[in-house]
């Protein structure tokens, strides 16, 4: 059978789906899919080698450094005669729109996982209680309650455009929500939410201080869907950062269920910009990007990094947008780091999940899950919501599976004191499954936004 492998970091989903609701220094690394056997699999340079295993993920990194500490040498699996921690879990599963089903199968691989090969929490087993959500706050309420009655410890959020419904009950009940991908401004705010990714306002900070201090631009365009979700952060981060670092905005509102991409991508152009910023994702990647190559522009284009993912780029070609910037949560470069967390998801996800797409928004749940993990190992299998809370809250510089550090005392980025990790990278795409790094290793967007805004 053969070993698929993912060795970079491309967490590929900071304003994933927002559309529905809603001279650069390099480090070099290179994003590379490749298929071997485990005894000859084509690594990146830097990469970690697994080694002949017992058909056990961990055996595979006995030993090797990762988030929790050491690898352990061989599985240990849960005891299914104790009882479950239940953790509740919320997303929109199907649906003509914002449907996310990988991060539920990823959620679930590294439950899986959790409880086949790292014992459990105390030899406890995770339950997951899982609940779908759609656009409506109603349903959103009626989960949130319902996860409450069926006695969860916390809830992971995947994504929901009505998320902001369910932070409401649970503050009511102090029951934490974590990670997933934040959209909404209340789940940014809320002091029960504990967020591992900058989500929109990140992504606009990051774009800016690129195009501000790093390429040194004087006029950019920021095109943005004039929903709430989007427009706070374009409005209140990416504009107002960039009129701070002395560029000349021009910003391009359009509504949501525009049908004249290449107006709107017009109206940018026109004014000359050196960059151009687009808070657009998912349906809206392809057509924004063919607008672009259709009028020709020699501007720097900024997209968010859901617009990577394969299935848009082939639409566009993608030797027509080479050269585009994309905002990821985790570094592109190998070499970057020395412990086994891509290498183990990579494995997990195949593993346990293996028909999911290992490199889009699936990299956001898992590394939500094994957080917790980490939360629910360090209290206990007797941990309680409260305690959960506080020790996220507690949280100073604390390994992120797979990402940045992460400090959750509310002042990172001021007004949105969930956001616990809002430090991203920038990669740009080279060619085919081919990314790298334009930002010098993180963009410290809380200390961006401490200076300038």
């Amino acid at each position: 059978m053969s070993h698929r492998r993912v060795v970079q970091r491309w967490a590929m989903a900071t304003l994933a789906l927002l559309l529905v609701a809603g001279g650069c220094s390099e480090t070099g690394g290179t994003a590379t899919t490749t298929s071997a056997e485990p005894t000859a699999t084509t690594l990146a340079d830097g990469a970690l080698a697994p080694v002949d295993g017992d058909g056990s993920v961990v055996s595979r990194y006995a030993g090797a450094e990762w988030t929790l500490g050491t690898v352990p040498t061989s599985a240990t699996a849960a005891d299914d005669t104790l009882a479950p921690i239940k953790i509740g879990f919320m997303n929109t599963d199907s649906g003509p729109i914002a449907a996310t089903p990988e991060l539920h199968e990823a959620t679930d691989a590294a439950v899986a996982f959790i409880n086949t090969e790292l014992g459990g929490v105390d030899g406890h087993p995770i339950e997951i209680v899982p609940c779908e959500v759609d656009l409506s706050p109603e349903k959103a309420q009626t989960c949130a309650r319902t996860l409450v009655s069926e006695g969860v410890v916390a809830v992971l959020n995947g994504l929901g455009l009505a998320s902001d419904a369910a932070v409401k009950i649970l503050e009511e009940n102090n029951i934490a929500w974590v990670g997933g991908i934040p959209l909404n401004e209340g789940e940014m705010r809320s002091p029960i939410a504990f967020q591992f990714s900058g989500g929109s306002p990140g992504a606009f900070v990051a774009f800016a201080q690129h195009v501000g201090e790093v390429q040194g631009a004087k006029k950019a365009a920021v095109m943005y869907v004039n929903t709430p979700q989007v427009s706070i952060a374009a409005e209140q981060y990416g504009v107002k950062l960039l009129e701070a670092l002395g560029v000349d905005v021009t910003p391009v509102p359009f509504d949501l269920g525009t049908q004249d991409y290449a107006a709107v991508v017009s109206k940018a152009i026109d004014s000359n910009p050196e960059a151009i910023l687009v808070g657009a994702a998912d349906f809206a990647c392809p057509k924004v990007m063919q607008a672009l190559v259709d009028i020709g522009t020699d501007a720097t284009v900024y997209m968010v990094g859901s617009c990577a993912d394969r299935k848009w780029l082939d639409q566009v070609g993608i030797d027509n947008v080479v050269g585009t910037v994309f905002n990821v949560e985790g570094r592109l470069d190998a070499k970057a780091s020395t412990d086994a967390d891509t290498e183990i998801y990579a494995d997990v996800i195949e593993k346990y999940a293996p028909d999911t797409n290992a490199r889009g928004a699936a990299t956001v749940a898992f590394r939500s899950t094994m957080n917790l993990y980490s939360v629910l190992s360090e209290i206990g299998a007797a941990a309680t919501p409260q305690q959960i809370i506080d020790t996220f809250r507690a949280a100073k510089d604390r390994p992120s599976y797979d990402g940045h550090a992460y400090t959750c005392d509310g002042k990172q980025v001021p007004g949105l004191p969930s956001l616990c990790a809002a430090q991203g990278v920038l990669g740009r795409l080279d060619g085919p499954d081919q990314f790298s790094e334009v930002s010098d290793g993180w963009i410290d967007v809380p200390a961006i936004v401490a200076k300038y805004l």
